[in-house]
């Protein structure tokens, strides 16, 4: 597989179902906001909600606390906004209303960044304190999509904007760690198709069909909404045929003879974070993929694979399992 000619893209991806990836990344869902105060609520909403024009998305709704309990809908996850480190009897409600519907929620202090604002209470699944919610700060980003599980994820990027960059790193992280996991359980010398040490076309077909498939993902969570086929083909003209993958592995070659595991994994973990890296910098801001990028993403990766090849690693000689492979 000296080339990801677009037949053997779809060789290699041929038992993947694409169509239903793309229809997770357009189903309806619902961010609700409960927040006594109208005003913090608003901003909340306009804060994650907002899309070019300057509009809100109507996925983003804002409700009072008393009318919780009579809304038809089931949300997607549960803000409970509110400008005091303590929830109301009225916001606390709510959330007992959620823990028994079973709707992930988080608590979002607005105003305060204060270490009491921003200790979770009992019971609470996740909290955040922030100053100012119209630029949705980081850490409230990563809390809504820590709620959600699997490709509802890409749902919320596509519609959403302010989650597209948080989400496209979830997608990588966890696609680099799979692969990384894949190469403990089975000695994999690499994860770059064309460096010619010797490898198990079983285990390439694997990595590369994660590389693939985190790729397309990537560009459904931009907001792209093209046939599948369209998009891998405009994604395998972004790597060139295989230039990525050739870049890649000229950084990574020199490894190859080094002994034991951890290089191996390592290896692993930053070929697929290269590649997702410089995939989401295209689908997200076209920026071009180049080899100076293509290096300095792949030493990123090498020093955190290196990190996690020896947990990995780790956990397999204690006898803990290790994360599920993709």
């Amino acid at each position: 597989m000296s080339s990801l000619k677009l037949a053997n893209l779809w060789r290699v991806i041929s038992d993947v179902d694409l169509e239903r990836i793309r229809a997770s990344a357009r189903t309806p869902f619902e961010l609700l906001v409960v927040a006594e105060d109208v005003s913090i609520g608003e901003r909340v909403r306009a804060g994650l909600g907002a899309v070019p024009g300057g509009s809100v998305h109507p996925y983003v709704v804002v409700v009072d606390p008393d009318t919780v309990r009579q809304r038809p809908t089931t949300p997607l996850v549960v803000v409970l906004a509110t400008g005091t480190a303590e929830l109301s009897v009225r916001m606390k409600a709510v959330d007992e209303h959620c823990i028994r519907s079973h709707w992930p929620r988080l608590t979002l202090v607005v105003g305060s960044e204060t270490p009491d604002a921003a200790a979770r209470r009992v019971a609470e699944q996740a909290r955040v304190a922030a100053l100012d919610v119209m630029n949705a700060p980081r850490a409230l980003l990563l809390a809504v999509i820590a709620q959600v599980e699997g490709d509802a994820r890409l749902a919320i990027a596509a519609a959403l904007p302010v989650f597209r960059q948080v989400v496209a790193e979830a997608i990588v992280d966890e696609t680099a760690k799979a692969n990384a996991s894949f190469a403990v359980t089975t000695g994999l010398a690499e994860t770059i198709p064309v460096l010619t040490a010797p490898l198990n076309l079983g285990d390439m077909i694997v990595l590369t069909k994660n590389q693939l498939i985190m790729g397309y993902k990537i560009a459904l969570a931009a907001g792209r909404n093209d046939s599948p086929r369209s998009m891998m083909t405009e994604m395998l003209g972004v790597i060139g045929g295989g230039f990525l993958f050739r870049q890649v592995a000229r950084q990574l070659v020199g490894l190859i003879p080094v002994a034991g595991l951890v290089p191996k994994v390592a290896i692993a973990y930053a070929g697929t974070y290269a590649m997702g890296r410089g995939l989401t910098a295209w689908a997200l801001g076209g920026a071009e993929v180049t080899a100076e990028s293509l290096s300095r993403y792949t030493a990123e990766g090498l020093d955190q694979g290196r990190q996690l090849a020896q947990q990995l690693i780790g956990q397999v000689t204690s006898g803990v399992p290790s994360p599920a492979r993709s």
